[in-house]
């Protein structure tokens, strides 16, 4: 306790450092190329400090279509244009072939893409998991076009369906930059993540806190060390899968009240992993313009609009199941039918 009232190394707490190296461990083959892990103050923080690091003005990033905000946020506010590649209308994910024809018929005048930016397991905001056979191409094509990869994976341990490899486990060049969050698994109070690099990489990010944050908070460090290290590797992994079973119970409950209630207004892909249901509505262009009704009918959700790189309509929403009780998450899509239904 003496040592989380103080200050800490910029890396990381070396217990909670060496525990997550045994998560690590799991995710990749070996012998691989050389990484090392640094504590973040969450995911968040650290895709800021890998983009910093990585984007010159002018650079070119790829995300998978529809995109996360705060990625597209951040991406911008370094200057960087942002080219979204279409998600797989099939089987969910980033497309490999859309992710081809994008690179070989990038305009010869232009600096190519550096950097491919994923969320592989239960993408936010569709819910949908990149299989295993695309992740092996989109690797491939990456590779073949010099492009890095940042695999932002908050969901990855809250997946629905067989486990799937991390990217790190095709890993063979050292271009796989990976993300990870305790906020979904732990307490997203505590503002814990980690990235997993090649070292020079980590080294920037290191100096880059020294004189920022110095260190990610060190009680919290201090807490979910003291709790890994009393379950151990195998009670993290029954940790994961308690809360997996949580999530999966939240999601067969909305997505029952969503067939029961808004099958003729709007269609969706049931979500292989995370904590959103991605909808699209039948009779709607724009969802950002009943937001405010259903606000004032009692029920919230994110407009499509804020997920597309454009500034265009969209007939998209998303939901979240993951604060809702389940007890009223059936009473949240019926405000939410109704909001609709009033709006039409």
């Amino acid at each position: 306790m003496a040592a989380a009232l103080q200050y800490n190394r910029t890396i990381g707490q070396v217990g909670i450092l060496n525990f997550w190296g045994k998560v690590i461990e799991e995710m990749q083959p070996h012998p691989g190329p050389e990484r090392q892990t640094i504590v973040t103050t969450g995911a968040e923080f650290g895709s800021y400090l890998v983009l910093n690091a990585i984007i010159d003005e002018g650079d070119t990033i790829l995300m998978s279509d529809p995109v996360y905000p705060p990625m597209l946020l951040k991406s911008k506010a370094l200057n960087a244009n942002v080219v979204p590649v279409a998600e797989d209308p099939d089987v969910g994910g980033l497309c490999p072939k859309q992710l081809q024809a994008t690179l070989e018929n990038w305009p010869s005048a232009r600096k190519k893409p550096k950097v491919l930016v994923l969320c592989p397991t239960g993408s936010n905001p569709s819910g949908a998991n990149i299989p295993e056979e695309h992740r092996k191409e989109i690797y491939k094509i990456v590779c073949e076009h010099d492009v890095l990869i940042i695999e932002d994976d908050p969901y990855y341990f809250i997946n629905y369906g067989k486990p799937l490899k991390s990217f790190l486990h095709y890993d063979s060049e050292g271009r796989v930059i990976r993300l990870d969050s305790l906020s979904k698994i732990l307490c997203p109070g505590f503002r814990l993540g980690f990235c997993t690099a090649p070292p020079q990489l980590v080294t920037y990010m290191e100096r880059h806190y020294s004189v920022s944050l110095l260190n990610s908070c060190n009680m919290s460090q201090a807490i979910a060390t003291a709790y890994f290290e009393k379950i151990g590797i195998e009670g993290f992994k029954q940790h994961t899968q308690q809360i997996t079973q949580y999530y999966k119970r939240q999601r067969d409950v909305i997505i029952s009240a969503l067939d029961k209630h808004m099958s003729d207004l709007a269609t969706w892909i049931v979500p292989e992993a995370g904590m959103f249901v991605w909808l699209k509505m039948k009779n709607i262009e724009d969802t950002s313009g009943i937001a405010k009704l259903a606000m004032d009918n009692g029920v919230a959700f994110v407009p499509g609009q804020a997920f597309v790189t454009e500034d265009v309509k969209s007939p998209y929403l998303r939901l979240a199941f993951s604060l809702v009780p389940e007890e009223k998450l059936e009473e949240a899509v019926i405000r939410l039918a109704t909001s609709i239904r009033q709006s039409t």
